[in-house]
């Protein structure tokens, strides 16, 4: 069941795009939410989410009372979301725009031609000049309208040779037009179709597809590649290569994929090139609809991908404040200060808390989301000692910041759960050269109901890279209800 009708809806024909305006688009499936920069440099990730036709409950505008829907979470480790499916334009729904933006990951949609439909569209798009032009500012007309940045390009029919001319014009106009929006948005193309109008996968960057390349911010490439084809990709394009997605079918098709995705990531990143991830929802699909298997299997994805797409920092301003009641967008239950004050199983992208912590599992620790309890919202952390770890302790990393403290206090929102005294949690922070330092509770107090306590701990003078917690007693375990500092 949905809480809304209104929906997010794919173009699916040539006459649609031809039509499009602005002003026929409902205004609440808008986001508005602007974009919050990660000012990374280097090497990026990219994630093209493929699953089930696309456009299922995470179309509706306030989403849906199935809390067991696929849910993304691992913000932190990606720059790029890409939302695909096989309609002519795929539009990115309201939820993904906002649950990426307020992370500082940019939002693309998906131009597809495909099959002999794909042939007759091509036809009509790039019949000329001033057609390809049209078609073009139609695209940029819909990524502004509906407040995304910008597009990935996939052909893959044969074209005529003129229609090549015409498409080279296409996708200069849709790049200066993104790029009039705003200079980080991108048009990132596909590894299909070739210059000479073939239906012809490079798995790298050949003369082949290297003029598309320059008419556009980047290129995805298709995932059949070997170590001569990035070789070959490396002495075209020296000074392109962090353009240049490499692409990981996750489902291992014709390539090393599933839960070693991280080591075809690891070939990507010693030839400096970017990372593309085709279909990160095996991890849900897979398990057929068990949401606790795949909330498991999808922290291993991410953790076996940390080396290779580490998490990018929560960055604040001076005076500026950070507080996360780790809620992940979905939930059956709704609590406020610890009370709980109704049931309720739902599912919307949209609330989740951002920045996104950017948690880390090993043999010593188990940190879960936890949907039977919470301080604020729905969810909250569960975090286990195994047992495993010097001393019976273990350091629990729970979030990537670039941080300095002049002098100020970091705070937890706790609950025990077994056989952990809250009072001997202590905070660790680690700067830039990894050297820890380990936080003295300051202060403890009750607040709100149901046994939640605040936990507070003084910092002065310090650089921070990492904030975690240091858990005593095997076996111990406890919730995090919330995390805030302020800087």
């Amino acid at each position: 069941a949905v809480v809304s009708t209104q929906s997010t809806a794919p173009i699916d024909s040539v006459e649609g795009l031809f039509k499009f305006h602005c002003n026929d688009v409902d205004k609440d499936l808008i986001s508005t939410r602007q974009w919050k920069s990660k000012e990374k440099v280097g090497r990026k990730v990219l994630v093209c989410h493929d699953m089930a036709g696309g456009y299922l409950d995470d179309k509706f505008v306030n989403g849906s009372d199935d809390p067991g829907c696929y849910n993304f979470y691992h913000w932190a480790q990606i720059d790029i979301f890409v939302y695909f499916s096989h309609h002519l334009v795929t539009i990115p729904p309201l939820m993904w725009v906002e649950a990426a933006h307020k992370n500082g990951v940019l939002v693309l949609g998906t131009f597809i031609t495909e099959w002999d439909a794909g042939r007759e569209n091509c036809e009509i798009i790039w019949a000329s000049i001033e057609s390809s032009i049209h078609y073009a500012k139609k695209l940029v007309d819909i990524a502004h309208t509906y407040n995304f940045d910008g597009w990935l390009i996939n052909i893959e029919n044969t074209l005529e040779s003129d229609q090549i001319d015409n498409m080279h014009v296409f996708l200069q106009f849709l790049t200066n037009g993104m790029k009039e929006l705003s200079p980080n948005n991108l048009v990132i193309w596909y590894d299909a179709v070739t210059i000479d109008g073939d239906l012809a996968w490079q798995n790298g960057v050949t003369d082949l597809n290297f003029p598309f390349l320059q008419c556009c911010d980047g290129i995805f490439l298709n995932y059949s590649w070997k170590d001569w084809n990035l070789d070959l990709t490396m002495d075209l394009c020296p000074e392109r290569l962090t353009d240049i997605f490499t692409g990981i079918d996750v489902w291992g098709r014709n390539c090393v994929g599933k839960f070693e995705s991280h080591l075809s990531a690891e070939k990507i990143s010693d030839y400096g090139l970017s990372v593309a991830l085709f279909a990160p929802a095996w991890c849900y699909e897979s398990n057929n609809g068990n949401f606790e298997k795949f909330l498991q299997d999808n922290n291993k994805f991410w953790e076996l991908l940390r080396n290779m797409c580490p998490p990018n920092p929560v960055q604040l301003k001076l005076d500026e404040d950070y507080c996360t009641n780790f809620d992940f967008g979905f939930g059956k239950k709704v609590f406020e200060y610890g009370y709980l004050l109704y049931l309720k199983s739902w599912f919307n992208l949209s609330k989740q808390d951002a920045p996104f912590v950017s948690f880390l599992n090993n043999a010593t620790w188990n940190v879960s989301i936890h949907p039977e309890d919470a301080f604020q919202g729905s969810t909250s952390l569960k975090i286990v000692n195994l047992g495993n770890g010097s001393d019976n302790h273990c350091l629990c990393h729970l979030i990537s910041v670039n941080v300095t403290f002049d002098s100020g206090r970091i705070k937890l929102v706790c609950k025990n759960l077994v056989d952990c005294n809250l009072s001997d949690i202590n905070l660790l922070v680690t700067d830039k050269k990894e050297e820890v330092t380990k936080l003295s509770l300051d202060s403890i107090s009750i607040i709100g109901g149901n046994e939640w306590y605040e936990l507070s701990f003084a910092i002065c003078d310090q650089e921070v890279k990492w904030i975690g917690i240091e858990v005593p007693n095997t076996n111990a375990s406890f919730l995090i209800g919330q995390l805030s500092f302020s800087v």
